[in-house]
């Protein structure tokens, strides 16, 4: 996640969120109308023909699908996901009553085992048995639907498996153990970084299932969607789901004679150093993840799991410390990481360095650089830099490319 990134999407929400609640009343009101129709009281002797999709517009599962699309989406796969439902299959065009086998070997009797979980489902959901709510056998993109729609404040409306990988890709919240687990789980993870986050904590459910699917990160988008080179510059990279660094060393060689750096055969064209920046900050922010979790597995392996649990993602707080990682040696000392992440495959590094890092760098010998390699892959690598500017590394070449421009002015007559 890029702070900065989530800020400008939240100044951008606010500006309009006021226009999204008064769109999604309506909405609200048909969802607490299905909720009053299909009370936990109805439920236990609701007939199987005021449950199936395909016995008209008034059962639970086409209202819930269809009239409460609006407040998460789960149409797109087969009707199966029900349970039981009223039509016709791929391969048989007579409308009949059908099951899915896991809840018996025929609709009646798949009927009278899905009721049961489904009140069940609904009551742990009241009581926020995540556990209970995991293992109950109704398909997880229609668990969810059901869940947020008699619980909005406490379930989050974003149902596909693909859908949630994404999002906690983008919070940095791809850990192995989330993305093995549950949906419940992936969902309930991200309502916790929205109620952690002093900007969104006040936000309900909806509105933070609205603002991840059309202002930040946004949905996930289909090929056809990213075929504008208009836009390509501003996509953001295809980061692969929790990926796992290994180290690398390499030796710095020595650099040739200042004058031959002139040299250098470069193109005509003028560098978009804007393109330049918006990439680096994006493989940044990526590379700090990458690196934090590699810390807390390196100290893991060191016997110290008190230390792995301090290890602090700094840049998330404040851009004036100089450095993007505080973690620690076996000693309890402080370890100062800034991290420089590259698609490039293993070979020289290139990066950019601010005053303020440089400043940071020279006062503590403590200093690290982290270059991380093939930032796109799931198995980046990291080179570490042992402070090459505490003492000064000679072999190491520092070209200004900027400069601040300070003018005082006064008016003329």
């Amino acid at each position: 996640m890029n702070l900065h990134d989530l800020r400008q999407a939240q100044v951008n929400y606010l500006e309009r969120i006021e226009d999204v609640k008064k769109s999604r009343e309506k909405l609200h009101k048909l969802r607490k109308k299905f909720v009053k129709d299909f009370s936990l009281e109805y439920l236990p002797n609701m007939p199987i023909e005021k449950y199936v999709i395909g016995q008209g517009k008034t059962n639970f599962c086409r209202r819930l699908e269809r009239e409460l699309d609006g407040l998460g989406r789960i149409l797109g796969s087969n009707a199966f996901k029900f349970g039981v439902y009223y039509g016709i299959t791929k391969n048989d065009p007579n409308i009949i009553y059908r099951n899915a086998k896991k809840w018996g070997d025929s609709p009646k009797s798949a009927y009278a085992n899905l009721r049961p979980s489904l009140i069940k489902l609904i009551k742990d959901g009241k009581d926020n048995r995540l556990a209970e709510i995991s293992k109950n056998k109704i398909s997880p993109t229609f668990k969810g639907k059901i869940l947020a729609t008699y619980y909005p404040e406490r379930y989050l409306n974003v149902f596909s498996n693909e859908h949630l990988d994404h999002f906690l890709k983008f919070f940095n919240l791809d850990t192995p153990s989330l993305i093995r687990s549950n949906p419940v789980l992936k969902r309930d993870a991200l309502l916790q970084f929205k109620n952690e986050d002093e900007i969104m904590r006040d936000w309900s459910a909806d509105l933070f299932g609205n603002f991840l699917y059309f202002e930040y990160p946004k949905r996930p988008r289909k090929k056809s969607e990213l075929e504008n080179n208009l836009l390509k510059d501003y996509l953001n990279p295809k980061f692969p789901i929790n990926p796992v660094a290994s180290e690398i060393s390499l030796d710095i060689l020595p650099n040739p004679h200042q004058s031959n750096q002139r040299n250098h055969n470069y193109n005509n064209s003028k560098p978009n150093y804007e393109k330049k920046n918006r990439l680096n900050k994006k493989l940044g922010d990526r590379g700090e993840k990458v690196v934090k979790d590699f810390e807390i597995i390196r100290l893991n392996k060191l016997n110290r799991p008190d230390l792995a649990k301090k290890v602090d993602r700094v840049s998330l707080k404040s851009d004036s410390l100089g450095y993007d990682i505080l973690s620690y040696e076996h000693d309890n000392s402080k370890r100062y990481i800034e991290v420089k992440a590259t698609r490039a495959k293993v070979g020289d590094a290139n990066f950019f360095l601010t005053l303020n890092e440089l400043n940071t760098a020279k006062e503590n010998q403590n200093y690290y650089i982290y270059v991380v390699f093939d930032i796109l892959s799931k198995n980046p690598k990291i080179w570490i830099i042992n402070n090459p500017f505490n003492p000064e590394n000679e072999n190491i070449n520092m070209t200004p490319i900027s400069y601040r421009i300070n003018i005082k002015t006064e008016k003329t007559n």
